[in-house]
C-alpha cells in the first residue's frame, strides 16, 4: 500500500467547566463626542502617551551618561598623580552630579505622573469597550513597576557615586590598581 495516507480524526474535545468563570455578557457604549472633540482627545492621549516615552527615555539616558562621567573621574583619577585637594574636587563632582541626576529623575518621574493623570481624564470619555481593554492592568500595579524603575535607577546613580569616591580617595592614597602590561607564563 503505498502512496495511501491514512488520517485518523482527532477526537472532539468538550468544553471543561474548570476553566474559570464564564466572560460576563458585554454591550459597548460608544462615546458621546462629536467626530472633531474624538479626535482632539485621540491626539491629546497620542501626545502625552510620547511625552511619557520621551521622559523615560530620558531618565535611563541621564543614569548612562552620569555612570560614563562618575568612569571618566575614575579614569581621571586612578591615571594622574592627584593631590589631596584635586582628589576632593573631583569627589565633590562625583557628588553634585549624583544629586543632579536625581533630581531630574525625580523630576521626569513628576511628569510622567502628570501625563498619566492626562491619559486617565482623557479614557473617561472613550467608549466602554476602551475602558475594558485599558483596565487589564491595575493602576497599582503600573505604579509598581514604574516606581521599582525610579528606586532602581536612583540607586545605580547613587552607587556609582560611592563606587567614584571610594576609588578617587584610594587613587590619592597610592592604592592604584595593579594593570599587567604582559603575560608572565608562570
Amino acid at each position: 500500500m503505498s502512496g495511501v495516507l491514512i488520517m485518523a480524526k482527532e477526537p472532539k474535545k468538550e468544553p471543561k467547566d474548570d476553566a474559570g468563570p464564564a466572560e460576563e455578557p458585554f454591550e459597548n457604549s460608544p462615546s458621546d463626542l462629536d467626530e472633531f472633540t474624538h479626535k482632539e482627545l485621540r491626539m491629546m492621549h497620542s501626545e502625552a502617551a510620547a511625552a511619557i516615552l520621551f521622559a523615560k527615555n530620558i531618565q535611563w539616558r541621564s543614569v548612562g551618561s552620569a555612570l560614563l562621567v562618575l568612569g571618566a573621574c575614575i579614569a581621571i583619577a586612578v591615571s594622574t598623580p592627584a593631590d589631596k585637594e584635586f582628589a576632593n574636587l573631583l569627589a565633590a563632582l562625583t557628588i553634585l552630579l549624583a544629586c543632579g541626576v536625581i533630581f531630574v529623575l525625580l523630576m521626569y518621574q513628576f511628569w510622567q505622573f502628570n501625563e498619566i493623570a492626562r491619559i486617565q481624564r482623557i479614557d473617561q470619555h472613550f467608549s466602554t469597550l476602551y475602558a475594558k481593554i485599558g483596565n487589564i492592568k491595575s493602576r497599582r500595579e503600573g505604579n509598581a513597576h514604574r516606581y521599582t524603575l525610579l528606586v532602581f535607577m536612583i540607586a545605580v546613580v547613587v552607587m556609582g557615586a560611592v563606587v567614584a569616591n571610594i576609588a578617587i580617595k584610594q587613587s590619592v592614597q597610592g592604592k592604584k590598581p595593579y594593570v599587567s602590561r604582559g603575560y608572565s607564563g608562570n
